[in-house]
């Protein structure tokens, strides 16, 4: 089976979010059987690194020909540049590379883009008739709906419902996004995938007895975006407040980038950084943390997303085996997880008062938490590469099947 990987983000293990579920769910495909169509360019694959052994099975596209960077002394010309970008990329054919998805022939095409931009590469490079193959689109996150209703946005949002209206294979995050998809694009899907970032249960920490730190460690590994912030500073903030009383500390693991962005506010609450880890080491080292935290957004204009994505981290967490924290309002799909598999704890307020109360609680009485512990282990069985790579292909076989 010749699979097509068409988005914005390239498959890249070390990455985190959207980069490491895309590596962690299509590495079984062989190189020799895999295409991937992204706006990142080879040199910055070699940049990454953890994108082998696709990282040459890569062609890039570049939808923007202008590119300045916005800042005081651009913003006034910054729109007229963009609207010739737009102008440039309506014109382009982008011949050469429709001419390398006909010479690789796909037997399935897999479109999964994140931004407006790969919405609108998705339409020039995959409406190639005489493929005569389906696309399956793959949405993670219901980005969509930040979309600026300008005449770009009209279009993505077209192109969007045509192409899940045409298309009727999906894979989806989450039930919730596929019924908030179907609403608003008034579209029927006649099977739907619902897939989420699977792990190799092999290379687990050890079970062994658990004994509390001094201090109480929380730790946290991801990305700080808008959709998680405010959620983790309140939660940052609590966990000064509980400090005046009990030994406990806040960690974070993440890229450079997003501490550099986000310290001046987490600094002085005490938050420790402590940089960004390879993939292949997280597992073992938030295993020696007491409890982890994961959290989405209170905030409305963040609803469909916290809503609606169930985060890549909490399969890793779950792995990792050690109490999960969840931070976010009722309504969050990371909640409605770890509810409905009683493997975590939810504290679904944003007030840091009351968050720091039901933080104490639970380390107080962190040794009868362990349960969800053993129950998160157990139902990661159902999210094995084993079972969850043999989904994708039965899903994949099918929707090729109602092709021919």
């Amino acid at each position: 089976m010749k699979i097509l990987l068409f988005g914005d983000a390239p498959m890249a293990l070390n990455e985190g979010g959207i980069n490491q579920t895309l590596y962690n769910l299509f590495s079984f495909i062989k190189p020799e059987d895999f295409l991937g169509i992204t706006e990142v360019d080879q040199k910055s694959l070699l940049k990454i690194g953890s994108t082998e052994p696709y990282t040459n099975r890569y062609k890039s596209y570049k939808l923007n020909r202008i590119n300045i960077p916005l800042n005081r002394f651009t913003k006034l010309i910054y729109p007229i540049i963009q609207k010739i970008n737009f102008f440039i990329f309506l014109k382009n054919s982008y011949q050469k590379l429709r001419n390398e998805i006909r010479l690789f022939a796909p037997d399935i095409i897999i479109s999964c883009s994140n931004t407006a931009s790969g919405i609108l590469m998705h339409d020039k490079l995959l409406n190639i008739k005489e493929l005569n193959c389906p696309i399956i689109p793959y949405f993670m996150d219901d980005w969509m709906y930040k979309i600026k209703q300008d005449n770009t946005g009209k279009l993505v949002d077209k192109i969007i419902k045509n192409t899940l209206q045409k298309n009727k294979y999906w894979m989806m995050i989450s039930k919730e996004l596929k019924e908030i998809l179907e609403e608003r694009y008034e579209a029927n899907p006649s099977k739907v995938l619902y897939i989420r970032n699977p792990v190799d249960l092999s290379d687990a920490p050890v079970n062994n007895i658990y004994h509390k730190n001094n201090p109480f460690t929380i730790a946290y590994a991801g990305a700080l975006w808008p959709m998680h912030f405010d959620s983790f500073y309140a939660f940052a903030k609590a966990v000064k407040l509980v400090n005046n009383n009990q030994n406990i500390q806040l960690i974070l693991y993440t890229q450079e980038s997003q501490w550099n962005w986000r310290k001046n506010q987490l600094e002085p609450l005490g938050v420790v950084y402590k940089g960004h880890l390879p993939y292949n080491q997280i597992h073992q080292k938030l295993n020696q943390a007491d409890a982890l935290l994961i959290t989405a957004s209170f905030n409305e204009e963040n609803y469909t997303h916290s809503k609606a994505s169930l985060q890549t981290k909490i399969t890793d967490y779950c792995k990792s085996k050690r109490l999960i924290i969840s931070c976010a309002p009722s309504y969050a799909a990371n909640n409605s997880f770890l509810k409905e598999n009683n493997c975590g704890v939810c504290i679904e307020t944003n007030d840091e008062h009351e968050i720091a109360n039901q933080l104490s609680e639970i380390i107080a009485n962190i040794e009868t938490y362990q349960k969800y512990v053993s129950n998160a282990w157990n139902i990661l069985h159902y999210f094995s590469k084993e079972i969850v790579h043999q989904k994708i292909k039965d899903f994949l076989s099918l929707s090729i099947q109602q092709v021919t």
